[in-house]
C-alpha cells in the first residue's frame, strides 16, 4: 500500500492510498479511510489533483491537522454515501499496512 498527499492548486485535499488499484481517501469528517473511485479515476488518467508520495509519520500527522475535512453542507451527499460505507478502512490499519511500503 502507498501513500499519498493530494493537492489541488497547492491546498492539501486528502490523504490517500492505493492498494490493489483501489484509491482510498482518508476522510476526516467520519475518520475512516474510503475507497473513492474519482480520485482513483484522476490518479490513473485524468491528474486534475497531485500527488505526493509521504510515509506513515506524514500522512499521521496530516490526518491530524485535518487534511480531509469537509464541509457538512457542500459535500452532504458524498458524507451520507462515505457514512453509510460498509467497509471502511480504520486509519490505524492502513498506516500499519503502508508502514511496510513507505519509508
Amino acid at each position: 500500500m502507498k501513500l499519498y498527499l493530494v493537492k489541488e492548486e497547492g491546498r492539501q485535499v486528502w490523504v490517500a492510498a492505493l492498494a490493489h488499484e483501489i484509491m482510498y481517501s482518508y476522510v476526516a469528517n467520519t475518520g475512516k479511510f474510503h475507497a473513492n473511485n474519482a480520485l482513483r479515476n484522476d490518479f490513473y488518467a485524468e491528474r486534475w489533483f497531485t500527488y505526493e508520495d509521504i510515509g506513515p509519520a506524514e500522512a499521521r500527522r496530516l490526518i491530524q491537522d485535518g487534511v480531509g475535512t469537509l464541509d457538512e453542507t457542500d459535500h452532504a451527499t458524498a458524507l451520507q454515501k462515505w457514512r453509510s460505507d460498509p467497509d471502511p478502512q480504520d486509519p490505524s490499519d492502513v498506516l500499519s499496512m503502508a508502514a511496510g511500503h513507505n519509508p
